[in-house]
């Protein structure tokens, strides 16, 4: 079962778009690491978290996905310093603001995002979820090394009904 967010969000994604699964690649922990240092150099006293397949160590698309927290109240002050930092931002949510980017072959998303907001509390569960249980961390790594020939739509279906159910919201 998906949630309203996960469906509509489902409904953007192209359907001839593909998903490329690539082993763990340890290069994009030193750019992602300077990303960090660059944000936390302008805003020091935002927590800046690394999320993803990356810092799991397990394969993925070989993408970056920082997210800095900051509720959505305070967000406008901060929205300066991210524009020197990466241009004008591309993706707006509800919660949050985004800039997507390519760094040294590696797809980067950066987020100033609202660590209340229940998708950004989901996320961060999942992720320490599966860094705490190797059993569902290996589970979620087969998911994707089996998505090789599945279109990104359907990729990340299985994703979200793996998140759902780890989660407990089947």
């Amino acid at each position: 079962m998906l949630t309203e967010g996960q469906i509509k969000y489902l409904a953007t994604i192209p359907d001839n778009k593909r998903v490329v699964v690539r082993p763990w690649n340890s290069k994009g922990l030193d750019i992602a690491n300077r990303i960090i240092a660059d944000i936390k150099s302008t805003e020091p006293d935002l927590e800046v978290i690394l999320l993803g397949s990356l810092p799991l160590k397990i394969a993925g698309q070989e993408d970056i996905d920082i997210s800095a927290l900051c509720v959505k109240s305070e967000q406008l002050k901060h929205l300066g310093n991210f524009k020197k930092l990466f241009g004008e931002p591309g993706r707006y949510g509800k919660n949050s603001t985004g800039w997507d980017f390519e760094r040294d072959g590696f797809s980067v998303s950066v987020w100033l995002t609202d660590p209340t907001a229940d998708t950004t509390k989901a996320q961060i569960q999942v992720f320490n979820l599966l860094r705490d249980n190797p059993d569902l961390l290996k589970e979620y790594e087969k998911i994707k090394l089996e998505a090789k020939d599945l279109s990104y739509k359907e990729y990340q279906v299985r994703k979200y009904e793996f998140y759902n159910r780890i989660l407990g919201l089947k």
